[in-house]
Parts: structure tokens; C-alpha cells; sequence
């Protein structure tokens, strides 16, 4: 395996991580009864487009407990 591909390795399992994350709060935010803040539209779109804070903000803030 060269450098470069090393190199490559921890960013590529980053951004699987974070798309998981991103998944994982969309299927959330789907199955979700109560929305908090904004209507669900909206918060779908903050997750997607603020990785990962968006689905961190949707967790924290968007979720009635």
C-alpha cells in the first residue's frame, strides 16, 4: 500500500462515519411523532447540509423526549 492511500484511509472512515450519523438522524427524524423548532422539512435539510452539527443540533434540540 503506498503513502498516499494510507493517507487516504482515516478521512474516508470519517466521512462514512458521519454519513451513518446523518442516516441514522434522518431515519429518526422520520419515524419522530414530535418535532421541535422547525417542521420536519427544515430539520431534514440542517442535517444533510451542516454534517455533522446538523444532526447533532436534531438530536440536542429538534427531539421531544
Amino acid at each position: 500500500m503506498s503513502l498516499q492511500a494510507a493517507a487516504l484511509i482515516p478521512g474516508v472512515v470519517l466521512l462514512v462515519v458521519a454519513l451513518g450519523f446523518d442516516v441514522d438522524c434522518l431515519m429518526d427524524l422520520a419515524r419522530a411523532e414530535v418535532v421541535l423548532y422547525f417542521p420536519p422539512r427544515i430539520w431534514a435539510y440542517i442535517i444533510i447540509f451542516f454534517t455533522p452539527f446538523g444532526g447533532i443540533a436534531y438530536l440536542v434540540l429538534g427531539r421531544a423526549r
